[in-house]
């Protein structure tokens, strides 16, 4: 009798004292702390698993801002905001991933209106931070409202083609759009793609004039997606 006693209060002091202790160390090992820095801040929920080796340092555009709203449809937000959002959750997200992120723009505080002055300006102070690959984003639009999909564009270097490649597939993963490839002809259209010295990628995400890219490039959730899709692009192609 005194055995099965004896044997009992063993049995709740593991299950009352020692159990839960085990689950707290456990719960505390697996929380991801965010990270504290100068730009965007970055939440638990931007935390990924796996990290940067590379601590890579990305330069991250917004295209257009100020004076220049890109495009403007029959839809209420012009194109310099949705690429400004989405620039930002990229770059927190890059960031929590370990990368070091640096911005051409972080508001609409844009004083120059012509487009290809205000990318040479922004490659230079690129250049001057001594990037080591610059994301730049932007959306596209057509007189065909059933027009839609996305195309990334860039100089035709290995690295930044393949890393181009990895972010289409990733973004093909979370059904964002129609995927249009990797275009490496024609860079010399784009001014933000003219500085070699400066390797830069040019995603072109959706056409706003098709109401269903225009739907996911302003939901919060889908930004989110695309934010985290072109994150473990980068983990997956140069960690």
């Amino acid at each position: 009798m005194k055995r099965a006693l004896f044997f009992l209060c063993i049995g709740l002091f593991i299950a009352l004292v020692l159990q839960p202790n085990l689950i707290d160390v456990a719960d505390q090992n697996d929380v991801r702390v965010p990270q504290v820095s100068e730009n965007a801040p970055v939440t638990n929920e931007d935390i990924t698993p796996t990290s940067s080796i590379s601590k890579l340092k990305i330069g991250i555009d917004a295209s257009h801002g100020g004076e220049d709203l890109g495009y403007v449809g029959n839809n209420e937000i012009p194109e310099k905001e949705i690429n400004l959002e989405l620039a930002l959750r990229v770059g927190r997200k890059l960031q929590a991933a370990g990368y070091q992120v640096v911005y051409t723009r972080e508001d609409d505080n844009v004083q120059a209106s012509d487009e290809d002055a205000v990318n040479a300006q922004r490659l230079s102070e690129m250049q001057a931070q001594d990037v080591d690959l610059l994301l730049s984003f932007q959306s596209g639009n057509t007189n065909d409202p059933l027009m839609k999909g996305f195309t990334i564009f860039t100089r035709p270097d290995d690295r930044s083609t393949a890393l181009a490649n990895e972010i289409g597939q990733e973004l093909i993963a979370i059904n964002f759009s129609n995927y249009e490839g990797v275009d490496t002809d024609h860079y010399s259209n784009f001014s933000i793609l003219s500085n070699k010295e400066v390797p830069t990628i040019l995603v072109e995400l959706g056409y706003l004039s098709n109401a269903e890219d225009y739907a996911r490039l302003t939901d919060p959730d889908y930004q989110e997606k695309i934010g985290q899709a072109i994150t473990d692009a980068f983990l997956k192609e140069i960690n």
